[in-house]
């Protein structure tokens, strides 16, 4: 497979947030390392863990700031995730685009997508904070067309182009193998547990002849699973 390719910002990507700071004093933070976003439209500048020496976004590694290319199973992916803020997220500086995403030197929360049922006062006060527009969408459909319609985002023509269709069909094949990876062994764990459960059942001792059995109804005398008149 190529060698990723690096591409020059402003590029803007889907990605949640995870909410820090108390009541009123919320603020932006990466999901995982918990890195609080800087307010009021500054960059957060992407560092590396593994290694201080070089700048991100390294080949061959993972830092960088992440984010997923706007096309419709990504707008659903970044909608599902709960007690997490969805959002899109403009990077700048070199970029290294990926068939799935990209990650970039820095970014900064562009828009906040607020979907029924979630909290628009909190919603309110952090788009005040980082100086980020609120998008309010009902399903993963409206959140692609509006990326679609204002041209944010890599469209999935753009990214074949960059990366070539046979880069992006192999990337593909590759997830899909993963994924039948992933599944079987979930079945055989299942497959596994059932075996053993059978196995307990048949160890379980027998009762043989009358005995008694109680139920709603009081107790009742039974013999090979057939009640028995006393």
């Amino acid at each position: 497979m190529a060698e990723p390719p690096l591409v020059a910002g402003p590029l803007y990507g889907l990605r949640t947030w995870a909410v820090a700071g108390p009541p009123g004093e919320e603020r932006l933070a990466g999901p995982e390392r918990r890195t609080p976003w800087p307010t009021g439209g500054e960059w957060l500048c992407a560092t590396c863990e593994r290694d201080a020496r070089h700048v991100a976004p390294e080949h061959d590694c993972v830092c960088g700031i992440h984010a997923l290319h706007p096309n419709a199973a990504n707008a659903s992916r970044v909608l599902r995730v709960r007690r997490q803020v969805p959002g899109i997220v403009e990077c700048d500086g070199p970029v290294e685009v990926h068939p799935e995403g990209f990650r970039a030197r820095r970014g900064r929360p562009h828009a906040l997508v607020l979907v029924p049922g979630r909290n628009a006062g909190l919603l309110g006060r952090l788009s005040r904070a980082y100086g980020a527009e609120v998008i309010e969408v009902r399903r993963a459909a409206d959140l692609e067309r509006v990326c679609r319609e204002r041209g944010l985002g890599l469209t999935p023509a753009v990214v074949d182009e960059i990366l070539g269709p046979d880069t992006v069909r192999e990337w593909r094949r590759a997830a899909q193998r993963r994924t039948r990876i992933a599944v079987a062994r979930v079945v055989a764990v299942l497959v596994i547990a059932l075996a053993l459960a059978a196995v307990g059942y048949a160890a379980l001792p027998k009762q043989s002849g009358p005995h008694y059995v109680y139920g709603r109804s009081g107790r009742h005398l039974v013999e090979n699973g057939r009640p028995v008149n006393p």
